[in-house]
């Protein structure tokens, strides 16, 4: 009785650190402040550096910036892959391509499968038309073959 009560006081604390540490990378992450944020989700998206001061226009780069990947990011409970998914979604629905480019990048640097991006690509077709979902394929196409991933991507299609 003794070794099992060890055994579960053992195994709770272990639990009980690891809760602990996801709790707390969490509450540090909360706690930044939106500019250390946004030079993280940055960062980790792009693997590049935000707030550089560089371009025609870096005061409205780092608005931007500061908004979308410390503010907007601090919102919610939604991972970085389900966010660029919907940043890849939404890009391609407004046909805004140079954007969908860089953010194909991301998701793809953030762990979203070739497929799956794909794949949420495809599921705009109904609403947004097939001519600007086959612009948008055109352009994650590009950033497969940037990267080196082999296309035609297998299908994945169960209807016959």
């Amino acid at each position: 009785m003794k070794r099992k009560l060890l055994t579960l006081v053992f195994i709770v604390s272990g639990l009980m650190s690891a809760i602990a540490q996801n709790v707390s990378d969490l509450k540090t992450e909360k706690d930044m402040d939106r500019i250390e944020l946004c030079k993280k989700n940055y960062t980790t998206l792009f693997g590049g550096e935000a707030l550089t001061g560089q371009g025609t226009d870096p005061e409205m780069m780092d608005i931007l910036q500061k908004f979308i990947f410390g503010e907007v990011f601090r919102t919610g409970e939604l991972d970085i892959k389900t966010r660029e998914m919907i940043t890849c979604v939404t890009l391609a629905t407004m046909q805004t391509l140079p954007q969908l480019k860089a953010h194909a990048g991301a998701a793809l640097n953030v762990g979203v499968t070739p497929v799956e991006l794909r794949e949420a690509i495809y599921s705009c077709a109904p609403f947004i038309g097939f001519p600007k979902t086959l612009n948008a394929l055109t352009v994650i196409n590009e950033v497969f073959k940037e990267r080196g991933i082999s296309l035609p991507l297998e299908k994945q299609g169960t209807v016959t």
